[in-house]
């Protein structure tokens, strides 16, 4: 049984903590396996493996790794909120405290946590074949929360018997990210899975004085547009202003768009004749959002973290074109 058990460990988790699914939720929910198969070998009077009691610590790590400051996680590929006294309860029982690291080189993902404030970027590439069955096309796409509220996220994941919302919310409009022409970054498959995916991402980090950068890329679009999509990120040292620029290397004349979903509980409203947007969270905290080279509006969106709960929210969505003149956008948020 050791044997076997390592032989799956070795072969469905990453060296970095994470699982091949990319997925949040399918992490907690294997660590919770794990955990009982170790208390199954202890109350038996077995000893548990060393990969096993291994494996155990360092995705309790990486479990918190994806919580934002309510506690709850990030909404990655198939992942909802989950409970966030449901994850104490699984970090406690792991028995490990560790400190979650910056960094998921294997996974692909990263952290930025300044102060309050918290960013989770994906930067990896899609799950492999056989493990993509929820995967979503949302490459480089981004969570913010400050605090204990949620500002930027991602829409989620439909439980429902509905293909249509399933469909919906695993596409590249339905994530954080930056779209070409409305088509998605990774094909998404009608019966489950992604067809074409990109085959190349990228990042580097770079911290100083308090500051960090993120330099990041992916391909997805250049086997239909010829077109590199780069991200690059900064977050300052208090955590109170957050900025990046999307741009998109290659041909020219195609349309693109960079949403940034809400929370449900943010409130919005264009201001500076409309090239300004004030977000207000149920604290009273107010951020200002910012961007150049662009047409910004605010848009009807839906947020389905919550899981079985379809929430009205907003999204903020810039637009523009590519030309010999314009192969940015450039954004920032900036607490007020």
């Amino acid at each position: 049984l050791d044997a076997r058990l390592d032989k799956v460990l070795l072969t469905q988790t990453l060296k970095d903590g994470g699982t091949l699914s990319r997925n949040p939720s399918k992490h907690l929910a294997i660590l919770r396996d794990l955990i009982d198969i170790r208390t199954a070998y202890v109350s038996s009077g077995y000893e548990p493996s060393k990969l096993l009691r291994e494996t155990i610590k360092i995705m309790a790590s990486i479990l918190q790794f994806f919580r934002h400051g309510d506690g709850m996680l990030a909404l990655f590929n198939g992942g909802i909120e989950e409970e966030s006294w449901l994850v104490d309860i699984v970090l406690e029982r792991s028995e490990e405290r560790k400190k979650p690291p910056d960094s998921l080189p294997l996974t692909g993902f990263e952290r930025l946590t300044r102060n309050r404030t918290i960013v989770i970027l994906d930067v990896g590439m899609s799950p492999p074949r056989g493990f993509d069955l929820e995967a979503h096309a949302g490459a480089l796409s981004f969570e913010l929360s400050i605090g204990k509220e949620r500002l930027i996220v991602n829409c989620g994941a439909h439980i429902g018997d509905s293909q249509e919302w399933r469909i919906a919310q695993r596409s590249t409009a339905a994530h954080s990210t930056v779209s070409v022409e409305n088509i998605n970054s990774a094909e998404v498959l009608s019966k489950g899975g992604l067809g074409n995916r990109p085959k190349k991402c990228s990042v580097t980090r770079n911290e100083r004085d308090g500051e960090v950068w993120l330099e990041t890329e992916h391909d997805g679009y250049c086997g239909i547009f010829g077109l590199l999509h780069q991200r690059k990120l900064h977050l300052n040292s208090s955590g109170t202003y957050f900025r990046g620029e999307d741009s998109l290397i290659g041909q020219f004349g195609h349309k693109f768009t960079v949403r940034f979903h809400l929370h449900p509980s943010v409130r919005s409203s264009l201001i500076q004749n409309g090239t300004s947007v004030l977000l207000r969270l149920p604290s009273g905290e107010g951020w200002r959002f910012r961007a150049v080279n662009g047409v910004l509006g605010l848009q009807e969106s839906v947020y389905l973290g919550a899981g079985d709960r379809i929430k009205r929210s907003q999204q903020i969505v810039v637009s523009s074109a590519t030309s010999d003149k314009i192969r940015s956008i450039k954004w920032m948020f900036a607490r007020v």
